[in-house]
């Protein structure tokens, strides 16, 4: 899950910056930025923390107040958000593949409210919708979030997908030999990245997976 606004970071530094919202935009389109010099771990997360963080808490808000499982798993199907609108990163997805992915979800429900852990409902959620032609493993990571959001299921793990696959690489936490890992472990990253839940991780590495600094200088 990448959250949905667009920024501009200046050569200053996040001091000067401030969040751009747009209707359409996802950690899969290229960033808005001045230059594309690598920054600072500790300015990234200070950034996220300020511009990111709230709009992927209120989306997990969102679904985590939803009146019934049922009505969770029928707008993380079709990717809704609180304003009706598909989510931008789920675009793409062709509607015969939502509508399937959907119904799949809701023929689901008894094993989902099952559902002990976030890795249980991610195995079970991508067993589900992995044969969907369409459905790739970011909408299942965050079909399963939205969906983990109702059952308060949080992810212990941080999931990966092509864009968080690209920041962990940045960072040197994967090699080119470790292209079909699907997470990474907490105690894997350094000790500023642990202290944020592994959502939101997740959602750093996505977000920021072009400006993040080499190994040496994180």
């Amino acid at each position: 899950m990448c959250s949905e606004i667009r920024f501009e970071i200046g050569r200053g530094g996040c001091g000067s910056l401030g969040p751009q919202r747009r209707a359409a935009s996802s950690c899969q389109e290229p960033l808005e930025t001045e230059g594309s010099e690598p920054m600072s771990l500790a300015a990234i997360i200070r950034h996220y923390l300020q511009h990111y963080q709230p709009l992927h808490d209120h989306e997990l808000m969102w679904f985590r107040n939803q009146s019934s499982l049922e009505n969770a798993l029928r707008i993380a199907g079709e990717a809704q958000d609180d304003r009706g609108h598909r989510y931008s990163h789920q675009r793409r997805v062709k509607s015969h593949a939502i509508k399937e992915a959907t119904k799949r979800l809701a023929d689901s429900h008894d094993d989902i409210r099952r559902c002990s852990s976030f890795h249980e409902l991610w195995n079970l959620v991508g067993s589900r919708l992995r044969p969907i032609q369409g459905i790739g493993e970011l909408y299942i990571y965050d079909t399963a979030l939205r969906i983990g959001a109702h059952l308060h299921l949080t992810p212990e793990k941080v999931y990966l997908h092509a864009g968080t696959r690209t920041g962990a690489r940045a960072l040197g936490f994967l090699s080119a030999r470790d292209g079909s890992k699907e997470w990474l472990e907490s105690k894997e990253f350094p000790a500023s990245l642990r202290n944020l839940p592994p959502s939101d991780v997740e959602n750093l590495l996505c977000i920021y997976k072009s400006r993040l600094p080499r190994p040496n200088s994180a």
